[in-house]
């Protein structure tokens, strides 16, 4: 979970200066606590490998989603995978 930000600087200044200032773990750890605070379960899974997969250009021919929705659609069959080894 604290392994967010991996790429660290790239060519452009603002881009540096912009990386190094987005909290994006400080948000992430809030959504977690107020999700537990609504009663929900929380899954978090690695989304690495979505996008450029067989899975996903079946998915986008099948079902007409766009490649983000269907990004979102393998995220979320990941989650359930990890929720049915839990039971």
């Amino acid at each position: 979970m604290f392994v967010i930000k991996k790429r660290k600087f790239i060519k452009n200044k603002k881009g540096n200066r912009k990386i190094n200032r987005f909290a994006k773990k400080q948000i992430l750890i809030h959504g977690v606590i107020k999700a537990f605070k609504l009663g929900f379960n929380v899954i978090l899974v690695n989304p690495k490998g979505t996008t450029k997969s067989d899975k996903h250009e079946r998915i986008v021919k099948e079902k007409g989603f766009d490649r983000h929705t269907a990004s979102a659609y393998l995220i979320a069959l990941k989650g359930f995978e990890k929720l049915n080894e839990y039971k």
